[in-house]
Parts: structure tokens; C-alpha cells; sequence
């Protein structure tokens, strides 16, 4: 099948390896890479047409999809996190005989910041939604379209045991993500235990200094939902940050040396799994993440991963395997063979939602 596939498809990102996972399967595809056009623009630029849902960048966004989608002649288009695709782009797609299918890896109803007007009209044109956050299911079958459930997974090309003897990636506990003020507590009380820890991931920066700014105000109060935060220095969490976002085989290096991996689901949403639920034990490390029924279902507790519900015992958790090796391993193994058994790669995830989109 020819599939045009839209998304932000740089290297690193999931939507190439969801793009990559279709190719795998034995179809031709062709990818727009739509954030492009918001990289090339200035930051108030983006600002402003991110805001009005209007201007150059959003013209350039549906006017290339309708290009390629012409001279590609998709049977299927498949939107990966478009929130600024016109319902007119849909239609016309349509038109030029292409399915179309959208999907995001974010919630999109329970977060305000994530909507756009463009896509709460553009949703209902597409002939299959598909969603990977179970908490909004009913909002999307409101919609009348048929729905198609995908949990997220991992790509087994990138997200591998990949040890390094680089000692910038070793560590007992890694967490790889972004800041918000649950997560910058319990690191805190981690790096206060005394444990080897390391972050790597963005907006960490304002606590090496303290500094205020607008514009990272902005970003924090938004990342924070109702949570309380303030600005000021953390020397401890500093000392643990080791840059932003890392991708690739940094990024699974990053994990394979993390011995305990930590997945942490945000609050601002009532997330019940993440990427790292599944990359962490894919690049071999113990998964450590917050209790959830949808984690309890991936892995079993105690043998395949390990869980929590509060800092006390997050904290008891990591003394734990922090010191016990061969306990820490064998669950580590556990969940690495889970993931590979269940068929949680990407590549697994796209064949049975792929099919389940060719029966409408």
C-alpha cells in the first residue's frame, strides 16, 4: 500500500520509527516532514500563528500535504500529531481517492494547551481516529468516526541493550524526559538518598541557576498545570542534569546505563503509560514507574518491572535495587523478553492498528 505518512519525521523522533515500522511491513511510504515550517520560523512567528491558527506557516503545512498527496497518490494518509491540517486539506485528500487516518502519541482533549481550533474541526473529516491514551476514548468516539485503540511501544531498531564504556552514560537511576514540579520533587528526594542519578531532558535548566525569564515562565506554567512552582537553584539536580533531550543511540545509551530506568507519567492528564513504559525495558534496564492498572497490565509487578505510589516508596524501591544486582537483573531481563514477547515494538503496534483501519 502506498501510504503518505505526516509528522514531525526527524531523527530521534517516534514518528519516523512509526514511519520506519510501516516501511517494515512492506509498504511504500512517503514522508512530509510538517514541523519544518515551525522550525524555520522565528519564536514569535511561531507564537503568533500557533495562536491564530493562521499565516505563512499554516499555508505551508496543507499546501505541501496536498502536493505531495498529488504527485504521491496515497492510498492511505496517515497524520501524526497534525494539529494544524485544515478540514478543506482532508476533504481534498479525499478527493484525490487517499483514507485518512489520524493519530497523536499526546493527549489531546484533556490538555487545552494541545487543541488547536483547526484539528477540533478538521477531526470529524478523517475516516479513522486512532488513539493511544484510553482516558479519551469516549471523546473521540463522540466524534462518529470509527475508533481504533493503539497503545504506545518502542522501536526495536533504536530501543536496544546498547552498553557503552563511555562513563557519561552510566548511572544508578536516569530519567530521561521533561521537567514538571512533581518530577523535579521526587528526583529531588533520589539525588537527597545520596543515589548516583542522572537527567537528561528539557526545561531542568532554571534550577542550575535560579533565573527568571518570561518566556520559560511561560513554558513552565503550562507544563505545570494547577501544580505550584517556583523558580531557584537545586544544586543537587543540577549536578544530576546532563543536558537536554538525547536521541537515537544516545538515547538508548542513555538507558541501557541507567540500571533503574524511572518512567514517571505526568499529572497535568491522567496518563497511564508512556514511551519510556516500554523503551526502558527494551534497552534493558529495570523499569521503575508510577502504579498504574494499564502498567500492572504490560508487566507483571515484582517480576517484570517495578511500581509505586508514593515517594516513600519510590525512595525504598531504588535503596533496593540499588543494592541488590542480581535482583535488579533478573526483573530487567523479565521485561526485556515481555517486550519483545507481547509485541510491544512499533512495528507490531502498526500491523494490528493498520489492519484494523483496512476493515472499515
Amino acid at each position: 500500500m502506498k501510504i503518505l505518512y505526516l509528522g514531525e519525521i526527524g531523527p530521534g523522533q517516534t514518528a519516523l520509527m512509526r514511519m520506519r515500522a510501516l516501511e517494515r511491513l512492506g509498504h511504500t511510504v512517503r514522508g512530509v516532514p510538517t514541523m519544518e515550517p515551525w522550525k524555520r520560523a522565528s519564536w514569535i512567528k511561531r507564537q503568533v500563528q500557533r495562536r491564530t491558527h493562521r499565516g505563512s506557516i499554516v499555508e505551508e503545512i496543507n499546501s505541501t500535504v496536498l502536493s505531495a498527496a498529488r504527485q504521491f497518490r496515497p492510498a492511505l494518509v496517515w497524520a501524526d500529531k497534525q494539529e494544524f491540517l485544515r478540514v478543506e486539506t482532508i476533504e481534498e485528500l479525499r478527493k484525490l481517492g487517499a483514507k485518512s487516518v489520524h493519530f497523536t502519541p499526546d493527549p489531546y482533549f484533556s490538555l487545552e494547551w494541545k487543541r488547536t481550533r483547526l484539528m477540533d474541526r478538521a477531526m470529524g473529516a478523517f475516516d479513522a481516529l486512532v488513539y493511544c491514551k484510553s482516558y479519551e476514548r469516549k471523546q473521540y468516539e463522540m466524534l462518529g468516526k470509527p475508533v481504533v485503540y493503539m497503545p504506545l511501544g518502542y522501536c526495536d531498531e533504536v530501543h536496544r541493550p546498547l552498553p557503552s564504556d563511555d562513563a557519561r552514560w552510566s548511572c544508578a537511576v536516569g530519567f530521561l524526559g521533561g521537567w514538571e514540579p512533581r518530577r523535579e520533587r521526587l528526583l529531588h528526594a533520589i539525588a537527597t538518598a545520596g543515589v548516583n542519578l542522572k537527567i537528561w531532558g528539557g526545561y531542568w535548566d532554571f534550577l542550575h541557576d535560579g533565573k527568571w525569564t518570561l518566556r520559560q515562565h511561560i513554558i513552565l506554567r503550562q507544563l505545570a498545570g494547577g501544580d505550584g512552582f517556583r523558580f531557584h537553584r537545586d544544586q543537587l539536580l543540577a549536578r544530576a542534569h546532563q543536558g537536554g533531550e538525547v536521541y537515537a543511540d544516545d538515547y538508548a545509551r542513555a538507558l541501557t546505563g541507567s540500571r533503574i530506568g524511572l518512567g514517571f507519567v505526568r499529572k497535568v492528564c491522567p496518563d497511564q503509560h508512556t514511551t519510556r513504559s516500554f523503551e526502558i525495558p527494551a534497552c534493558g534496564s529495570l523499569l521503575l514507574a508510577d502504579r498504574t492498572e494499564e502498567h500492572q497490565g504490560f508487566f507483571e509487578e515484582g517480576k517484570e518491572a517495578e511500581f509505586f505510589a508514593s515517594m516513600d516508596e519510590l525512595l525504598e524501591k531504588v535503596r533496593f535495587y540499588s543494592g541488590n544486582a542480581s535482583a535488579r537483573e533478573r526483573v530487567a531481563e523479565a521485561g526485556h523478553k515481555r517486550c519483545i514477547k507481547s509485541n510491544y515494538a512499533y512495528v507490531h503496534r502498526l500491523r494490528t492498528a493498520l489492519d484494523a483501519v483496512n476493515q472499515i
